[in-house]
């Protein structure tokens, strides 16, 4: 549960930087709440997403993988 928790605090924090730097260069203005907001939407995804990649890409033991 934690990797999750840590995946999305980190996904914000980069999108808070990410729309913090592209609003002056798009000429729009930066919106910290719609960058929030697209952080943990991608926090989420990412945090669902990134453990059934690499449990596939090799083998082990964890729920994910193809082995039995």
């Amino acid at each position: 549960m934690g990797r999750y928790i840590v995946t999305i605090i980190w996904s914000v924090i980069y999108m808070m930087v990410i729309g913090f730097i592209a609003a002056p260069l798009t000429q729009s203005v930066f919106e910290p709440k719609e960058a929030l907001l697209i952080g943990i939407v991608f926090g989420i995804l990412f945090a669902i997403i990134i453990p059934t990649i690499t449990a596939h890409s090799h083998k082990d033991k964890s729920k994910y993988s193809n082995l039995k």
